[in-house]
């Protein structure tokens, strides 16, 4: 027990399967993940362009996908949700197999960023009902991290697969870890003594969301933060090698730190921080965010310093702001939530995140044009906005202790 709290680990007896699930969806997810392009250009032999065209239009079709998960997991419950997610998502990579044109890749692409849409809200939602009360960051922290290792596991293994077996393996072994999860959530009983199923919901919906005040703030921050989280992965590439002309190893090498950060102190970092206001965590992730951007809009004027030594700085502060950030902000959006609204609260937050990685490329590239530095001082200046807009927010107590059913 030491040694958990030590590590910022939640109470995990009795939800076992729940977290193998979590980590046999990351590991199967970081199979596919790095090859997602790859494979449909080079396995199926569609150019390049149509690839990226494709995916492009699926993410957009897959847009309404939280609005709908919301009502979904507050009339059927999160745990049905994450199954029905789990068992789309086995049906579109068994689909990838056999698909070979542009128009099916639409359709089967689309139907995965629907299994991602209503996955992401049904799993925040179960996380909140099976978490201890005081635990949820933690658990959100630990989810997080089992991604990331899942994640860089699933790419190492996955480069094997590739030589060894081809694009197909990993595709199907893509397919098989959505089942295993699947068959590992559907079949836990949760802990015994728990209230038996609802069968109706109280009244409500997405006006009710909307006329929180106080989650209306929230969802500006999301939106912010989803951005700034985007940075990373969007900008930071073409930002070190069109930009600043660096080797082409540096932006692997920061990716990589960010991820080993990530893994080593997520959960502590929970941990240190769940006894202080949620709001002010994120106040201060967004200040600390706000440093690493004008760290990284630096690189160009510092000359007593190697570049690289100064983005290595900008990404480690980065992930410290990641690190507050990330299980506090889905803590705090439970913690507003109503039981019976938490699906349509979590459902908007994924719709936001949706829309931030829609717009994240098309905006951060055209500021990258205008100049080196003008994306990363906007970014910092959406931070001090965040900062603002979350000064009006009240504390937000956790919600008093009661046993769930994790198919309430």
């Amino acid at each position: 027990m030491a040694v958990t709290a030590l590590l910022g680990l939640p109470r995990t007896r009795g939800r076992l399967p729940l977290v193998a699930a979590q980590g046999v969806d990351a590991l199967g997810t970081g199979l596919f993940l790095p090859f997602a392009v790859v494979y449909f250009h080079a396995a199926k032999g569609l150019p390049l362009t149509a690839v990226g065209a494709a995916l492009s239009l699926a993410a957009l079709l897959a847009l309404p996908a939280g609005l709908c998960a919301g009502p979904l997991v507050d009339r059927f419950g999160p745990r049905r949700v994450v199954v029905a997610a789990n068992l789309l998502r086995v049906l579109t990579f068994t689909g990838y197999v056999f698909a070979g044109s542009p128009p099916v890749l639409v359709v089967l692409a689309a139907l995965t960023f629907w299994g991602e849409g209503l996955f992401w809200p049904a799993s925040g939602a179960l996380v909140a009902q099976v978490a201890d009360d005081g635990q949820r960051a933690r658990w959100y922290a630990m989810e997080r991290t089992l991604r990331n290792v899942g994640i860089g596991l699933g790419g190492l293994a996955g480069s094997v697969l590739v030589v060894v077996g081809g694009y197909a393996a990993i595709v199907v072994l893509n397919a098989v870890s959505f089942l295993v999860a699947a068959v590992l959530v559907a079949t836990w009983k949760g802990r015994a003594g728990e209230a038996p199923p609802r069968t109706t919901a109280p009244r409500g919906g997405y006006r009710a969301v909307l006329a929180d005040r106080g989650f209306r703030r929230v969802l500006v921050t999301v939106f912010v933060f989803a951005l700034c989280d985007l940075a990373l992965t969007v900008l930071l590439s073409a930002y070190v090698l069109d930009a600043l002309r660096l080797p082409a190893w540096q932006p692997g090498v920061l990716f990589a730190l960010n991820t080993v950060l990530v893994v080593l102190a997520q959960t502590v970092v929970a941990g240190r921080v769940e006894r202080f206001r949620r709001a002010r965590t994120l106040q201060v992730a967004a200040v600390v965010w706000a440093g690493a951007f004008l760290l990284y809009a630096a690189v160009p004027l510092v000359t007593a310093l190697p570049a690289f030594a100064v983005l290595t700085l900008a990404t480690a502060v980065f992930t410290v702001a990641e690190l507050l950030q990330a299980p506090t902000s889905s803590a705090l959006t439970v913690a507003l939530a109503p039981a019976h609204l938490r699906g349509r609260y979590l459902g908007l937050e994924e719709v936001l995140w949706g829309a931030a990685r829609v717009l994240a490329p098309v905006t951060f590239t055209a500021l990258l044009a205008g100049g080196p530095q003008l994306p990363w001082l906007v970014l910092a200046g959406c931070c001090i906005m965040a900062v603002a807009v979350l000064a009006g927010l009240k504390a937000v107590p956790d919600a008093a202790p009661a046993r769930e059913n994790v198919d309430a």
